[in-house]
């Protein structure tokens, strides 16, 4: 009696094996293939997942970088800089080679807004690419949006500024971003 039930907890264990291995593990991969894939374009990035970044003071250049390779262009980073006396962060990117203009103006609003809304003290940020730089501020941001603590609510943050990016004049918004 004693090795039927050996043999039959065997068999299921061998089952259970097989099916992790064939089905639930793939299937966990590829969603977080999905995911990973979501979390790099602005209109699908869920802003929750950044949430744990927010901060009351720009000097923190770890917590920074992270917030930053949490968000859209996260894999074409190539540095950081910061200036705490003006409160001014540098967001430096390699060559953008292939990627729509219309997708990195997406990722510059959405980037640059999520970065004010949840690190309360930056004023300014500069984002460099090889062939050109911007350089938003946050009172810049805050005379389009309004004001940015609101933004803290995911909800909020999709319908004010996700939601409008699909269908957004996007020069128009980068040229009331960066205009000085």
């Amino acid at each position: 009696m004693k090795n039927k039930i050996i043999i039959v907890l065997f068999i299921i264990g061998i089952i259970l094996f097989g099916w992790m291995n064939l089905f639930y593990i793939p299937a966990e991969e590829k969603a977080m293939e999905e995911e990973t894939i979501q979390q790099l374009n602005p209109e699908t990035h869920d802003f929750s997942k950044v949430l744990a970044y927010e901060n009351r003071y720009m000097g923190n250049l770890t917590n920074n970088a992270q917030l930053f390779q949490s968000l859209p262009l996260q894999n074409y980073l190539n540095g950081y800089e910061q200036d705490s006396k003006i409160h001014l962060l540098i967001v430096n990117y390699k060559d953008l080679d292939g990627l729509p203009q219309q997708h990195i103006q997406k990722s510059i609003i959405y980037n640059t807004t999520a970065a004010f809304v949840l690190i309360k003290n930056l004023e300014q940020i500069e984002l460099r690419f090889p062939t050109e730089s911007f350089f938003v501020k946050r009172e810049n941001v805050e005379r389009v949006l309004g004001d940015l603590e609101v933004l803290l609510d995911p909800e909020v943050f999709e319908e004010q500024v996700q939601s409008p990016l699909k269908n957004a004049v996007l020069e128009e918004w980068i040229v009331q971003y960066t205009s000085i």
